[in-house]
């Protein structure tokens, strides 16, 4: 983000002010389309007198679809475009004539300078030369030691896993695989999915290999699932020896060559002048992170994809977040040789998600071949399959609604609360049997520029009673200033069933929380505040209330809260966009799924390997 204090002077006066302020909803919607069409144009741009999708290749498949990954996720280009709108309203709001940015980031000092520059405002930010030196040395070391511990790696060096065909190669996130998380871990989306599939075929036919480190990097924590696949995962590395890393080790080598072909192309460089600010430093670091960091790791990527492939002989390949990078590599690998890939949804796929974005001639086969598209792609509903169409031009006959086993599981759960549980639940939680209970579930992160708005409408209720879920990333105490000074407002512990919560809710209060489309298909309106965000185009479709004016939070609630026919408009409208809500009976979104992935099986993968 481009958090930062500045100060400034307007004739006499001085004023310190965050930076964050001047960005308001409409400019970051603006700020993540401008990002998207920055980054999407740059395949079309000339390396070598080649397109930057058909210059730099392996195997001949563009590493086009890495390099995108890259830079979306870096947010780099999106922080950008946030800047420079956030420091123009600063400069039209406050007409200032000197601007002062307390320890920005690079990005940040970048741009104010540059904006400032341009229009004659002192500005004392500027980058020093020496600064973006440092910086790309610290991303060749990075480099460095990523591709040395991933050479070094103690399974790439254990015996070789063993080669036997496996009906179904199933590919998980290792550091991700959990038991026990309802709030959407990958694994109560996909293991119910991969115990159907054990049910149908055997455990022994579903092999599972293992992708990254069994600890995840953010929060130290080490794999503990129970589940059968966590104990059966072969790590990828037991596949793929040194030798086995050919291809990748000579994209290793010619990295810098690589940069220096970036950094040479005369459209490259104009391409980074931003909004007029010349943003060439920022921009060149970024393609540093490609050439360096980027492309080795992807080309690894399919060098083990494809090692792992080999041995296990898959008539189906089955992973989630398919879209991403090892995703993509993997159905490159699958598709070279034949084997069709199913991916699983796994969680809500935000419009802003360039990972899901695509334009027509993505999608198509030029001098290399088009996106690598799972031969299947298992989506929660209908919902979901029309933005792939429309936002990612993936063929209809490519997609399949099959359900979400992880709302049929929370729908379980939710419908076996008997009155005396909830009773018992209320009575926890300090609720009298008068009130009506709004439930905030969203990450404070989110929600800290409009909950506490929001806390004073419901708090200005009577009979009202906020109880905040928080999120399992976050803490109870992370919400500790929101209750203080609140009465009407409580803290649930993290570790409360959201199901029941759920249950007892009148109301579903968020900011971009998935749990908004679950509990409308459990039948509890959902609110959406601090708009525009991702959920946007549910609010417009009319399947969730929602509002961005602070002003709007209190009738809109409380319609929501007594206005049945508003109630029934809103279930309506949510029936339209997703189809039925989840009742007691009919479920089954696992063996659906599972049925699915079985099916390519028996066709005998028509359609995995790509043309040519």
């Amino acid at each position: 983000m481009i958090d930062a204090q500045l100060t400034i002077r307007a004739g006499a006066a001085r004023k310190t002010v965050q930076l964050t302020d001047y960005l308001d909803a409409i400019s970051e919607e603006s700020a993540h389309a401008a990002a998207y069409r920055w980054i999407k144009a740059l395949r079309h741009l000339s390396i070598d007198e080649q397109g930057f999708r058909d210059r730099f290749t392996a195997r001949g498949d563009s590493l086009w679809w890495f390099t995108e990954l890259y830079l979306h996720k870096q947010q780099v280009i999106l922080d950008v475009h946030r800047a420079i709108l956030a420091i123009k309203s600063v400069i039209e709001r406050e007409q200032p004539s000197e601007i002062v940015a307390a320890d920005p980031s690079p990005v940040v000092a970048h741009v104010i300078d540059g904006v400032a520059a341009s229009i004659g405002v002192h500005c004392a930010t500027r980058v020093k030369p020496v600064t973006w030196l440092k910086r790309l040395a610290a991303i060749d070391g990075r480099a460095r030691a990523l591709t040395l511990s991933a050479l070094a790696t103690r399974d790439r060096w254990r015996r070789a896993a063993p080669r036997s065909p496996a009906t179904v190669g199933a590919f998980i996130h290792r550091a991700f695989w959990r038991s026990g998380q309802e709030d959407g871990g990958a694994e109560s989306y996909v293991g119910p999915v991969l115990a159907a599939l054990e049910a149908s075929v055997g455990a022994g036919a579903v092999r599972y290999i293992g992708l990254g480190p069994s600890t995840n990097f953010r929060t130290h924590r080490r794999l503990r699932s129970q589940a059968h696949q966590a104990a059966a995962v072969v790590p990828v590395e037991r596949f793929a020896s040194a030798a086995a890393l050919a291809l990748s080790r000579g994209v290793w080598r010619q990295r810098y060559s690589d940069f220096r072909a970036l950094t040479r192309s005369t459209e490259l460089r104009r391409a980074a002048c931003i909004d007029g600010i010349d943003c060439w430093p920022l921009v060149r670091e970024e393609l540093a992170g490609v050439a360096w960091l980027q492309w080795p790791w992807s080309v690894r990527a399919m060098d083990e994809a494809a090692a792992a492939l080999d041995a296990v002989q898959p008539s189906v390949v089955v992973t989630y977040a398919e879209a991403g990078g090892w995703g993509r590599a993997l159905v490159l690998e699958a598709r070279r040789r034949g084997i069709p890939s199913a991916g699983l949804q796994h969680g809500f796929i935000y419009r802003h998600w360039l990972n899901y974005l695509h334009e027509p001639d993505e999608m198509q086969d030029g001098r290399t071949a088009g996106f690598p598209l799972p031969t299947r792609t298992l989506l929660f509903d209908e919902y979901a399959a029309e933005h792939l169409v429309a936002h990612g031009r993936y063929p209809r006959e490519q997609l399949q609604v099959t359900g979400s086993p992880r709302l049929d599981e929370l729908a379980d759960e939710m419908f076996r609360w008997t009155a005396t549980d909830l009773d018992r639940t209320r009575a926890a939680l300090g609720v009298p049997p008068s009130h009506q209970i709004a439930l905030v579930a969203t990450k404070e992160r989110e929600a800290r520029a409009s909950l506490p708005e929001f806390l004073d409408a419901a708090s200005s209720i009577p009979d009202v009673l906020v109880i905040i879920k928080p999120h399992p990333a976050e803490s109870a105490e992370a919400y500790a200033g929101y209750v203080r000074g609140r009465p009407a407002v409580r803290v649930a512990d993290s570790r409360a069933s959201l199901s029941q919560l759920l249950a007892l809710a009148r109301v579903v209060v968020t900011v971009n929380s998935t749990v908004a489309l679950d509990a409308g298909a459990l039948r509890v309106p959902a609110m959406s505040i601090g708009l525009p965000n991702n959920l946007s185009p549910f609010v417009d479709a009319g399947a969730i209330a929602g509002t961005g004016d602070p002003a709007g939070m209190r009738p809109l609630l409380r319609r929501i809260l007594y206005d049945e026919g508003f109630r029934q408009h809103l279930a309506d409208r949510r029936r339209a966009v997703f189809g039925e809500p989840v009742t007691a009976h009919g479920r089954g979104a696992a063996k659906r799924s599972a049925e699915a992935v079985l099916e390519l099986v028996a066709r005998g993968g028509a359609g995995a390997k790509r043309s040519g």
